[in-house]
């Protein structure tokens, strides 16, 4: 009896110390694969920073390039536009004089004003080839549209949102000239008021494609009220 005793204490000792080895090599087990995880990740990471750098060299590589023809364009149009503007100082000094005006004095509502373009004292060889202008009005309360001036050999090749080109087919010269006329019609809906209107950004283009600009012209529309025949009298 004494000996089953014993034996009986030893074996639950066996069966713990076979566990606990059991146990020991999941651990194991366990650590290989993470070891094996950190290394592949480790050489992953490696793997994509040298190809990052190679990627961000190759792309500074051509963007440097990019650049450097860019930056050498770039410098050969302002050289050529350099000595173009120093010729133009040298040889020439471009300039006329530009108004707008008409021989009304008022418009009603649902009328219309007519305005002439008007360029005197040229000073540009054989004088002007074309002409750009803004014209600034409220299209809310003005219909805005332009006639060509045929007889002065002058027409019309864009007028969108207040922006007007025009172009001299043939005999440029320097006389006194108008380049076109601007009518505005006032809305029904139209207040009376004085109303402004402007002319800027005025560029004129001569010779081999030099442009030169003038002064803004601003002109005021009067819009006056019907009045009835007994307001009349």
């Amino acid at each position: 009896m004494g000996d089953r005793r014993k034996g009986d204490r030893r074996a639950p000792e066996e069966g713990v110390i076979r566990i606990q080895k059991k146990n020991i090599w999941i651990y194991v087990i366990l650590i290989i694969f993470f070891i094996i995880a950190v290394v592949l990740n480790v050489i992953t990471w490696s793997a994509y920073i040298k190809n990052k750098k190679e990627l961000d060299t190759v792309i500074d590589h051509y963007y440097n390039e990019d650049l450097n023809n860019n930056n050498n364009s770039s410098n050969t149009e302002n050289v050529d536009y350099a000595e173009n503007a120093e010729i133009t100082r040298n040889n020439y000094n471009y300039s006329c004089n530009m108004s707008v005006s008409t021989n009304k004095t008022s418009i009603k509502a649902g009328e219309s004003i007519e305005y002439e373009i008007k360029i005197s004292d040229i000073n540009a060889n054989e004088g002007i080839k074309a002409f750009e202008t803004y014209i600034n009005y409220d299209s809310n309360l003005f219909d805005c549209s332009v006639k060509s001036n045929e007889d002065e050999n002058w027409s019309k090749t864009g007028f969108l949102e207040g922006y007007l080109t025009m172009v001299r087919n043939e005999n440029e010269n320097t006389e006194d000239q108008v380049i076109a006329k601007i009518v505005f019609t006032a809305k029904n809906d139209i207040t009376a008021n004085n109303y402004k209107v402007n002319f800027t950004k005025n560029k004129f283009t001569v010779g081999d494609d030099q442009v030169f600009e003038v002064a803004d012209n601003n002109i005021e529309i009067k819009v006056v009220e019907w009045k009835t025949k007994v307001e009349e009298i």
